[in-house]
Parts: structure tokens; sequence; C-alpha cells
């Protein structure tokens, strides 16, 4: 339980209210419950203010409204501060400092300070440790690859070899990191599997989510960028470059050497093709199938992938059709002819 001027230290907010409020916890908009706090990140949420049950508000610093019964808190960004609130509640535990006994692990790998090794986890020659690296029950780390601090590795990932992983990354349960690529050389009848030789590079603060592959490079590395953030089951094909901060989301394909730029945003099950290059700050909506090359900024959607306020006024004409194709059918009818042979036009 925390009092409401204790929340407000914490996230450098303004009390409008009571500051001696005692929180129990903190809670969903909609979904709330009395004695805890939520909160509102725009204008478009105020219809939910007076419906919820929540006692306590983080609201953004020019918030303003009618009959207010609730306590609020003022910040720069409310759904950030909430992070911070949600934090405060929920402290995660730190693990335990140990190396488990079932551990094997090389005795030519360096492992950091207060680092947490999980039952069962395998740790090959020459592996690098960071400080407060924690490393999962039952995950595999290669031969040559560099964890650096205060990164998580979740149980039963896989981690091939001379990987490069980054400070402060998290990678979740199922992911397989630095498999080869799926590049063939047909030769007549028969496929011939190309050696794979470069990397994976997770720059720091990369999230990569569960079930998620991303492949090593042929001769180049496969890089996700600083701050960038990965759903579930996602595919990153060998030598794809992923810039900084981009957010992928569930079910993306990205093929071979395809180039996402900084502040990159694919919505779930986006495919690209390889080779492409998709403009820092663009946007693929869900289930768009990209198969050239945007500019930057650019807002793109559907099978190809076009411009999308182009592809909506498009729709709208496709939606007629029916209608004019009807009236089309009716101008295309014979007039009807008199009995003197004229042409009825009425």
């Amino acid at each position: 339980m925390f009092t409401i001027s204790q929340i407000a230290e914490t996230v450098n907010g303004t009390i409008d209210g009571n500051p001696d409020l005692s929180i129990l916890g903190v809670c969903d908009l909609k979904n709330s419950s009395a004695g805890h706090l939520s909160y509102i990140g725009s204008d478009k949420y105020k219809k939910f203010f007076h419906q919820s049950k929540a006692n306590a508000m983080l609201v953004t610093k020019n918030f303003t409204i009618e009959q207010n019964d609730k306590t609020l808190i003022h910040v720069e960004n409310p759904a950030i501060s909430f992070i911070e609130v949600v934090h405060l509640f929920h402290p995660q535990d730190p693990p335990s400092e140990q190396i488990h006994s079932s551990a094997v692990i090389s005795p030519t790998a360096k492992i950091g300070k207060n680092v947490h090794i999980a039952p069962h986890a395998v740790l090959e020659d020459n592996v690098i440790i960071g400080d407060r690296v924690q490393i999962g029950a039952g995950s595999f780390i290669g031969k040559n690859t560099t964890i650096n601090n205060k990164t998580i590795i979740y149980s039963n990932v896989s981690i091939y070899h001379d990987v490069i992983i980054g400070k402060h990354c998290i990678i979740d349960s199922g992911s397989v990191i630095g498999a080869d690529g799926f590049g063939l050389v047909k030769d007549k009848n028969t496929y011939h599997k190309i050696p794979h030789i470069g990397r994976v590079v997770l720059q720091d603060s990369v999230w990569v989510g569960p079930n998620c592959c991303i492949d090593r490079g042929t001769l180049s590395d496969t890089i996700i960028g600083e701050g960038s953030k990965l759903d579930n089951l996602i595919h990153i094909a060998h030598n794809v470059q992923i810039g900084k901060n981009c957010a992928i989301a569930g079910q993306v394909g990205i093929a071979g050497s395809s180039i996402l730029g900084d502040n990159v945003s694919l919505a779930g099950q986006v495919g690209i093709i390889g080779h492409l290059v998709i403009g820092a700050g663009s946007t693929v909506a869900a289930k768009s199938a990209v198969f050239q090359s945007i500019d930057s900024g650019s807002f793109v959607s559907g099978v190809p992938a076009r411009n999308h306020k182009e592809r909506l006024r498009q729709d709208v004409i496709i939606n007629q059709l029916p209608d004019i194709l009807n009236r089309i059918r009716k101008l295309e009818k014979p007039l009807p002819i008199t009995e003197d042979n004229s042409i009825d036009i009425k």
C-alpha cells in the first residue's frame, strides 16, 4: 500500500486531491476497483472517467474534467508513469545469484558477477556472460557467444554459436537465435545448403518474444537494432538488418537481406520479401504483403502493400462497381421503337 504523495514523488507528478489517500494497487480503467489507481492517457478515454471505480488517476498535465470525485496526479506521460507505478506495487524479485549444480558450463566460459544460471542450462566453449545476466532452465548458449550485462534469457532458449547479445536484452522462452538461414543453391534437381558464417547481433535493450527465430547471416551479420521489440512467433531471415526502436507484431516474416530503418512498425502477419528497404518511420498495416521498397514515413496496407489512403479511395470505387455496372447495362439496352419507327426517348 502506498499513499498518493508517495506515488506522486515516484512519478514526479502534481497532486490534485487528497495526498494522504491510501492506494491498494493498480487497475485497468474499465475493470477497476475501489482503492486502486488507473490512468487516462488521452482525451478519448475521458468517457470512462466517471464509470471507473478507481479512486485515483494518472492524467496529463492539462487534463480537466467536470464533477471530479477522484484524486488526480498530473504527469507528462500517464502511460509511462503508470509503468513506474506498476513496478512500485509489483517489484520483480531478484533472482538468486547462483549457478545451479546441474548446469553444464565449459571451463573456458567466462562468467561475470552476480549471474544466475538455472538448472540444466548449457554454456559451451568461450562463452562470455556479463554481470547480472540471468539464464533460464534448459537454455543453450553456443560457443563463442557473448551475452552482455543485465540481459535475461528465459527457459528453453537456444542461442547458437558466435551470437552477440547486448545489454538489458530480454529473450523469451522457445526462441532460437543464430540458426542457419534458408540459403540454398539449386543444381539441376538438387538443393545444396549454403554455409552460413555470419552472426546474429542483438544490440542493447532488444526484446525478443516467445518462439521467435532469428537466422544468422550468410557472410554478413543479421542485426536487430537497439531498442527494437519483437512480439511472438516472428521469423527474421538471414542478413536482415532492423534499425533502432522498431516494433514488430506477431507472426511477421521478413525474408533475407531486407533492411528496416529506425522506428518502423510492422503489424501482425506482415510479410516482406527479400532485398527490400523499408524506410525509417514507416508503418505497415496487419496482413500486408510488401513486394517493393517503401519510402520513409509511409503508411501502407493490403496485398500488395500500397499507400493506405490511396487504397481506401480505391476500395470506395471498387465498392461502387456493382452499381456502376448496373447503370451501364441499363444504358446499353436498346431504346423502344414507336409505331412510326421513331425512337421513344421518354
